[in-house]
């Protein structure tokens, strides 16, 4: 027996939809949608609480029958959360203040609270099962493809069972699969681009794989948006077919219902299956090469919403400083939460429309306006300074390095190489230095025969030549001592039009070092900005025990170990998208460890969100390549550029300390 279910995503912060449009949205989608299931078939369907907010002050008629149909057990209802957040992008308090408003929302306008619950745009993290169970959901609902990707040792039969999600602190929830190839099949036949009886037949032949062993599946699980209606986000989105979207997917479900051994039902059916050897099994989603999970294909991830778009860096580092005056101020109410959630809607982060975008900037500076703040989109970068009195020390007359050091950290730099650094070395670790410059040869694999520098800034643009801080720099560079011991050195750099001005500030007293700077360009324009690069020199970390850490979203921090294969985070996908993965560093954290050694870096998102990736690789002939870059930009069919100057400012501290008990 196969069951299957069909399962919708309504939002109305879509983001290509201009809010004129979303009760047409209601009248050619959701209405259709109610329609289906008062003829009897079953339809899941979820909303957030401000989708539902949004219907009830424009079509609230539609909120009764929705309520009517889920009374008479016709409309199984999912939640979400009060806004569609991403996530793994978010601090561990804003998730959960999602959470518990979309409870309360729920309770409001449907009467009651769910129990299965969405992870938005399935964007995953072994830190959400945590943040989930304390918000009291029993179940979630996740896209089995990525996941699977990276777990082929998993057995394939597990996507037709309910399993449970393991988080990184031992939390665990049930999990019911959504299949990504499943629901866009969907969308083809719906669309006309599929025959009604193509569709058919390929459910006809799932259901005779295995006729004796129950299984569940999903027709569909997306959006409803797109049926009947073109949010227009893409120029190859073509027409609705024109006999009319529902009419095929009602004509769909009743062909595919009348198969034998096939009976349509609700998603949470599943979750009464008895538990065996592929069913109720524990499993970690995530995996150190793919740290977040995103459903579809490579090209839609976590870069969507972090570093694209329209401005998406701007937005994600404005959150941030909205959170700490949230934070700093008086006791916040739910009034304040929701409007700090709304303003992290990941919709606001994809295909904005320029009037949606601008209305959006205005939005941000009313709510610091009312929690006592200033927030331009962006801000100059604040550092460390010393409180001692300092005294400018001249360069060296000749030499083209600058060794620095306090009693806990010492630095050497490359004044050809815009202050590169060629080795940082923490005493608490040991002699050897920790990060640094690789120079070509340092590796015999070919693959790796280049220069691997730390501390630079690169900029490419498609079709142009690169563009990189990687000059002389001895005439624009400064060197203050300070009377406390502290050290800071600075310079500027022009390659082309891109200018960077960048500093480093040795701290006195502990084991640790800041990294700070802008870059200016004439225009945002298409293209990566990575204004990061850490290299770690192979030697003083073990690399079997070798190892990174962070937050994606949820209280724990989630560890990785870098044993067992490549990780490229930062690998493009095509010649249009930039980037594959990253890391959500929710906490602003990243630690590097072997269980002995570990090096700390966090950096400042409000001054900029940036988003660190990984890359690690075993060196033929013996050896690890290990780097960190962190990006400012990166390209998809979401990005917009801008004619208008660009500046981007950043700050990253590194600490050095061994773990307890280590010598």
């Amino acid at each position: 027996m196969l069951k299957l279910s069909a399962f919708f995503h309504l939002n109305l912060m879509y983001s290509s939809l201009e809010e004129k449009d979303r009760s047409t949205v209601i009248r050619r989608c959701y209405g259709p949608l109610l329609d289906l299931a008062e003829t009897g078939v079953p339809v899941s369907l979820e909303a957030t609480g401000l989708t539902l907010e949004i219907i009830r002050d424009l079509e609230p008629d539609w909120l009764d029958r929705l309520r009517t149909l889920i009374a008479a057990s016709k409309v199984e209802f999912v939640g979400s959360g009060y806004s569609q957040i991403i996530a793994p992008l978010v601090p561990a308090r804003v998730n959960m203040a999602n959470l518990r408003l979309g409870r309360s929302c729920y309770a409001d306008l449907l009467g009651f609270e769910p129990e299965i619950w969405l992870v938005n745009e399935m964007a995953w993290s072994g830190g959400l099962p945590g943040v989930y169970g304390q918000a009291g959901v029993k179940a979630v609902v996740m896209e089995w493809n990525n996941a699977w990707k990276y777990h082929p040792e998993w057995n394939p039969e597990y996507r037709y069972h309910h399993q449970v999600a393991l988080g990184c602190d031992g939390a665990h929830l049930p999990l019911l699969w959504v299949d990504t190839l499943d629901f866009q099949k969907f969308q083809r036949m719906a669309s006309g681009e599929m025959e009604v009886s193509e569709f058919v037949d390929f459910w006809r032949r799932r259901g005779d794989e295995n006729p004796d062993e129950l299984r569940f599946a999903t027709l569909y699980g997306s959006d409803a948006e797109v049926f009947d209606y073109r949010p227009g986000r893409y120029r190859a989105e073509g027409r609705p077919a024109p006999e009319g979207e529902w009419r095929r997917i009602a004509e769909s479900i009743s062909a595919v219902a009348s198969l034998t051994g096939v009976k349509i039902g609700f998603l949470g059916e599943a979750l009464a299956q008895q538990t065996s050897e592929v069913c109720g099994v524990a499993l970690e989603l995530e995996s150190t090469g793919q740290p977040v999970v995103v459903k579809k294909q490579e090209k839609y991830n976590l870069n969507r919403w972090a570093v694209t778009g329209r401005g998406d860096l701007e937005i994600n580092t404005a959150c941030h400083r909205l959170l700490t005056l949230l934070l700093d101020g008086p006791e916040a109410t739910d009034e304040q939460w929701r409007q700090l959630c709304y303003l992290w809607s990941s919709d606001f982060r994809t295909h904005l429309t320029a009037g949606r975008f601008a209305e959006l900037q205005k939005q941000f500076q009313s709510f610091a306006e009312e929690l006592q703040g200033n927030l331009p989109l962006k801000r100059p970068v604040q550092v460390p300074t010393s409180e001692k009195p300092g005294r400018d020390e001249p360069l060296p007359n000749n030499g083209q390095r600058i060794s620095l050091s306090t009693d806990h950290v010492g630095c050497e730099l490359d004044l050809r190489r815009g202050l590169a650094i060629r080795s940082l070395v923490f005493p608490v670790l040991g002699d050897e230095a920790a990060l640094g410059t690789l120079a070509h040869g340092f590796f015999d694999d070919i693959a790796f025969g280049a220069d691997f520098y730390t501390g630079h800034v690169v900029v490419q643009h498609p079709g142009l030549t690169k563009l990189s801080d990687l000059q002389p720099c001895r005439s624009a560079t400064k060197i203050c001592r300070h009377d406390d011991g502290a050290i800071s050195i600075s310079t500027e750099i022009l390659d082309g039009e891109m200018k960077v001005a960048k500093a480093y500030y040795l701290f006195p007293d502990i084991p640790e070092i800041n990294f700070s700077g802008s870059l200016t360009l004439p225009a945002r324009l298409s293209g990566e900005v990575h204004p990061i690069h850490l290299t770690v020199v192979p030697g003083l970390f073990s690399a079997a025990e070798l190892r990174f850490e962070t937050h994606n979203g949820g209280e724990a921090a989630e560890v990785f170990p870098l044993q067992g294969g490549d990780v490229h985070h930062g690998e493009s996908y095509s010649t249009l998208i930039t980037s594959k993965h990253g890391l959500g560093a929710t906490e602003h954290l990243l630690r590097l460890s072997d269980g002995n050694r570990t090096l700390t870096i966090s950096h400042d998102p409000t001054i900029s969100a940036l988003m660190p990736t990984v890359r690690f690789s075993t060196v033929r002939g013996g050896g690890y390549f290990l780097r960190l870059r962190y990006s400012a930009q990166e390209v998809d069919e979401t990005f917009v550029p801008s004619s208008e100057p660009w500046t981007l400012h950043w700050s990253l501290n590194i600490r050095a300390s061994l773990e307890d008990g280590a010598k």
